[in-house]
């Protein structure tokens, strides 16, 4: 009886260490200025899942759960247009040379707008489901789109008509991204791939088994050099993209990453849920909120592998898309919490 009461009472030390450590131990904090808070966009009133900088940087876009993505003035944080969809707009781009957008939807559809009117110019189909990632190639000529019916879809981006498909992927596909040439389709999901394709010629040049869960968030390197992959198993990974060796892994306080930016070549931010497993859990279910400072994003140095900031300062989960200026002084962040703030670089 002793010994069944002495398992007894180790197995509860060992729930409230549990507890403890998933609910109020305090993960340790990097204070640094390298991103230093700028501005705060309220204007949504709904989670906020993507925000892009406009080619010139004075215009935002952004949107999420809401029906309305909206392209707004980053100097004053007013409203230009509110892009009305029947659902929401979970992904979005800005075109090259930033005459148009292009938002991805709830219900599978692509739509393109003109920025300066706001008008809707045209509607992309061709899949079901969620569009979860939506993207200019560099020349404009194109756009790219993966979501929940397992595929990559390409179309011209004057006809609208599909260019390609490619059915690769056994599960949903989180993101789609150009390489900065525009040689190159990256595509990433559910099933743990990264996928490499030739846009010219649509053939799958690479196959990577590059994480235990899913794949969340993509982006280059600003030389394209190194690729960097965000995923539900809690880890960055940065690929060089000449031979698709990898050279870092990352690991935070994050249970699942949403975004990965790269700030510089050597600098990237990766931000996701704010809370362990047993938070988030109780938050979805109880509407539960910490006592401690949650880390929702961390500024790493990649070479060395090191913590150089992180980012409390949203009181929920980082979208899926945050974005850096094409100037690189200013960093974007949506958030669950309905929020965009945008923070300046050092």
């Amino acid at each position: 009886m002793k010994k069944k009461y002495k398992i007894l009472g180790l197995l509860f030390i060992g729930l409230l260490a549990l507890v403890y450590q998933q609910l109020f131990h305090q993960a340790k904090l990097v204070d640094a200025a390298y991103l230093t808070l700028n501005q705060e966009f309220t204007a949504h009133n709904n989670e906020v899942w993507e925000v892009k900088f406009g080619p010139n940087d004075s215009l935002m876009l952004s949107g999420g759960i809401d029906e309305n993505a909206k392209i707004w003035s980053r100097h004053d944080g007013k409203v230009i247009h509110n892009l009305k969809h029947p659902y929401g707009t979970p992904s979005m781009d800005f075109s090259p040379d930033g005459k148009m957008v292009c938002t991805g939807s709830y219900d599978g559809k692509a739509r393109i707008w003109d920025v300066q009117s706001g008008k809707l110019l045209q509607v992309l189909e061709g899949n079901e489901g969620t569009l979860w990632s939506v993207t200019y190639h560099p020349s404009g000529d194109l756009i790219a789109a993966g979501g929940n019916d397992n595929k990559v879809t390409i179309w011209d981006a004057i006809t609208g008509e599909i260019v390609k498909e490619f059915h690769e992927s056994e599960h949903d596909v989180w993101e789609v991204v150009f390489n900065p040439t525009g040689e190159l389709l990256i595509s990433a999901g559910n099933d743990d791939f990264i996928r490499v394709y030739e846009v010219e010629s649509g053939k799958l040049l690479h196959a990577i088994e590059a994480h235990t869960q899913s794949i969340l968030s993509l982006a280059f390197s600003p030389d394209g050099s190194m690729l960097a992959s965000g995923a539900d198993d809690k880890k960055v990974k940065i690929w060089d993209t000449m031979n698709w060796d990898l050279l870092h892994t990352l690991k935070g306080e994050n249970q699942a990453l949403h975004s990965v930016v790269f700030i510089d070549n050597n600098r990237l931010v990766a931000g996701g849920t704010d809370k362990k497993m047993l938070g988030e859990v109780l938050e979805y279910h109880f509407g539960y909120k910490d006592s401690v400072k949650n880390i929702v994003a961390t500024l790493w140095d990649i070479k060395s592998e090191t913590i150089l900031q992180t980012i409390t300062q949203h009181n929920d989960d980082l979208a899926l898309g945050c974005d850096i200026s094409s100037n690189g002084k200013w960093y974007a962040t949506a958030s669950s919490d309905h929020t965009v703030k945008i923070w300046a670089v050092e």
